[in-house]
């Protein structure tokens, strides 16, 4: 199917929703969906006996019940629709009553056999009591406050929320653990409460309140912050034999629905989406061009129209509070008008700086606030009057800019980093990435995608700061959006595969502890390294399913251990700092060392340096808690961020990992100048009454200059290479001591 019918079709969609269409033209799959014998016969069953599906009510544009427009409507439901389709399963909607119960208490009653809705997806996935599809709809939750709200009601005050939207009420409770919540039965009434002064704040879904503060009636509201990747739109259902055959054909037909057939639904009842205006909102926001009289009937209307319009980009179009740069949202409805205006050279450029969390824990918030404005206002210096500036969020940043050529452009970034580098430390950088607009038809969205991967390319090569989107890099895109969506069955089929790099006590050459490290073996037997899938699902979420499963398999070779009564030592397991932002954490953690009657001291806790100092109050109570659970807790990669110093000095350590950076250098002066440190850290290392891991030991004379200083530990090629469970059970059992001649080259 040829991307210029499916951009038709989804021109034609377009237009039959405004016009008061029911429902869009399909866009049927490109492959056929295999279905077991099973599933066949379950599905013809259900011609006759429909599948009672819950739909949630209050959510237009995500979903909307028929006393609202006639009938149910929104992407939700037009995702099952889309689903019925192609796979032919039958559906029966009947509005979800959250007035009396959740979602997910109606779902436990059986008065569902199946809920479509928005859901925070770390709160339920961990419910063994429930089936969660795979995910068709990202979202994000929005935090709504007046235009005048004084910052304190950040600290404490009172949040509205829907009655039923369960993952707005559990991220409030974590965002704001000060406030007061109160449940409203509708968005309007969550909404009216901010506008009557009953609530500070109100938390709903980032698309209803694009929708909703087009009502006049909301002049006076603003979006105060994003949150991104706050929830997902699944279908949720109970465990059950009947539903699990219910949730694997979901599935299958989910992977055949092409991202355009989704962007066709998305932008049909999301970004196109008109607001409904009631005859009280119109009377009141054209109260006086009424009052002027029949004679000025066809100047008012087109004044209407144009108004119209414009108060639907006035919310979506609102400008960061902080530094008067275009939203998300904004950015992007800026970017499809300056396209669809022009065939001109644009490039999008998507840029951030390295270590920015490390810059505010030393200077202070105040001080990374300013220092975020000055960026805007550099950047913007080198924009013309069709260019846009847009802040992501924190310290990243995408440009649209029309230029001749691309050397003009990477011109002007040069020209522009050379005074923003004046403004930070040395330790900083900025990276970019640059995508070229040579196809103005792809996906918007594809486009910040492009350009985001150029600059994490750029982000990782030290010798360049500027990386410009090319052929290879959409591979490495495309490859990713494979692993992505192979992630689940990989992890079911064991294809993730722990391996064991002994940790050798310095003074006496016995293994003293391991490091579990994750390796990827596909099906076709190829080894996926971690640094192709770690950051990619870390960005994804999965990461946390991964973490587990990894400290699963360490738990059993810990057990393993126990009953053969071997001796254990520490097993350290790598955790993402996702993980310290997830209530569920220790609570999980806990849970699973505790099936394996483990002495939790044999399970050390493993988190990177700017893991622990991305929000460093969250990370010591968190790495607090770990301690007085008894698990050990290391700082991986020390060195390499910024706040090393102070991030010892305020964190609940065990064990400090060198980063191996130190060991690297290659010019005598420098090695000099490594050594000199080592040697102080090791020192200030053990007046914390702290151990010391040195990472990344190879040859003999790091050994001996290690042994020289007191380091504690030394993990590395020189005595060993990471093992598979097999080989490293064989190396214990010959003996806990590695014994290694002085063969290896300097």
């Amino acid at each position: 199917m040829s991307k210029t019918f499916k951009f038709s079709v989804l021109l034609i969609n377009i237009l039959l929703l405004t016009l008061g269409w029911i429902s869009p033209i399909p866009v049927f799959a490109e492959e056929k969906i295999e279905f077991t014998a099973e599933e066949k016969e379950y599905i013809e069953r259900t011609k006759d006996n429909p599948i009672v599906t819950g739909i949630i009510p209050h959510v237009y544009p995500l979903s909307a019940c028929p006393y609202e427009g006639g009938s149910f409507k929104g992407t939700n439901v037009e995702m099952l629709h889309l689903i019925s389709e192609l796979s032919g399963l039958n559906f029966e909607f009947v509005c979800v009553p959250i007035e009396q119960k959740t979602p997910y208490e109606a779902l436990i009653n059986h008065e569902f056999q199946i809920v479509a809705g928005t859901i925070r997806l770390d709160v339920f996935e961990q419910n063994e009591n429930l089936l969660l599809s795979d995910r068709f709809c990202d979202g994000s939750a929005t935090c709504i406050a007046k235009k005048d709200t004084n910052p304190a009601i950040l600290e404490t005050g009172k949040i509205a929320v829907m009655q039923g939207y369960q993952a707005g009420y559990e991220f409030s409770q974590m965002q704001f653990p000060n406030h007061e919540i109160i449940l409203y039965p509708s968005n309007e009434d969550v909404i009216r409460a901010v506008n009557q002064g009953k609530a500070d704040l109100a938390m709903i879904s980032r698309y209803v309140g694009i929708y909703e503060l087009q009502s006049p009636f909301n002049e006076n509201l603003t979006v105060l912050a994003p949150y991104q990747r706050v929830v997902d739109s699944v279908i949720m259902t109970t465990n059950t034999p009947e539903n699990q055959i219910i949730i694997s054909i979901v599935n299958k037909t989910l992977a055949a629905i092409s991202e355009d057939e989704y962007n066709n639904i998305q932008m049909t009842y999301i970004i196109n989406n008109p607001y409904k205006y009631s005859i009280f909102e119109l009377f009141f926001k054209y109260r006086f061009l009424i009052f002027a009289g029949v004679t000025v009937v066809s100047i008012l209307f087109i004044l209407i129209i144009r108004l119209l319009n414009s108060q639907k980009e006035k919310v979506i179009l609102s400008n960061d509070n902080l530094t008067g740069a275009y939203t998300d949202a904004g950015f992007e409805l800026q970017v499809s008008k300056i396209l669809s205006r022009s065939n001109k050279h644009f490039f999008i450029t998507d840029f951030d700086l390295s270590h920015f969390s490390s810059y505010n824990d030393l200077y202070g918030k105040a001080q990374g606030d300013i220092l975020l404005k000055k960026i805007v206002e550099v950047v913007t210096s080198f924009l013309c009057d069709q260019d846009a500036i847009c802040r992501s969020y924190a310290d990243n940043f995408r440009v649209i800019s029309y230029k001749e050529n691309i050397e003009e452009l990477v011109a002007d970034i040069k020209r522009a980093n050379d005074i923003l580098s004046q403004l930070i430390d040395a330790s900083m950088r900025f990276n970019f990435g640059i995508y070229v607009v040579d196809d103005h038809n792809i996906p918007i969205s594809k486009m910040f995608d492009y350009a985001a991967m150029a600059k994490k390319i750029a982000k990782n090569d030290p010798n360049t700061m500027i990386r410009i989107f090319d052929k290879n890099l959409h591979d490495i895109q495309q490859n990713e959006t494979r692993m992505l969506a192979y992630f689940n069955q990989a992890l079911k089929q064991k294809e993730f595969v722990v391996y064991y790099q002994p940790k050798v006590d310095v003074k006496t050459n016995k293994i003293a502890g391991a490091e579990a490290l994750v390796r990827w073996i596909n099906s076709e037997g190829k080894v996926i390294p971690p640094s192709s899938f770690i950051e990619l699902f870390e960005k994804n979420g999965q990461i946390q399913k991964l973490d587990f499963y990894v400290l699963e398999q360490v738990c059993k070779f810990q057990r393993s251990r126990l009953d053969q009564g071997k001796e254990l030592f520490p097993i350290s397991s790598n955790f993402s700092r996702v993980h310290l932002f997830s209530n569920d954490f220790i609570p999980i953690l806990n849970s699973i060392v505790d099936h394996y009657d483990l002495p939790k001291s044999c399970i050390e806790i493993e988190c990177t340096e700017t893991a622990m100092t991305y929000d460093s109050e969250i990370s010591i109570s968190i790495l607090g808690q770990l301690q007085q659970e008894g698990y050990s807790v290391a700082m991986d990669d020390f060195g390499q961020a910024y706040s090393s110093l102070n991030s010892l000095r305020s964190m609940p350590l065990n064990v400090v990992k060198l980063d191996r950076g130190f060991l690297l250098v290659t010019m005598e002066e420098e090695k000099a100048r490594s050594k000199t440190i080592i040697r102080n850290i090791v020192t200030l290392v053990h007046d914390l009454n702290l151990k010391l891991v040195a990472e990344g030991v190879e040859i003999y004379a790091q050994v001996l200059f290690l042994k020289s200083v007191g380091c504690d530990y030394i993990q590395g090629y020189y005595f060993s290479k990471p093992l598979s469970e097999t080989d490293f059970i064989n190396l214990l059992n010959d003996s806990l001591y590695i014994i290694k001649e002085n063969k290896t080259k300097e």
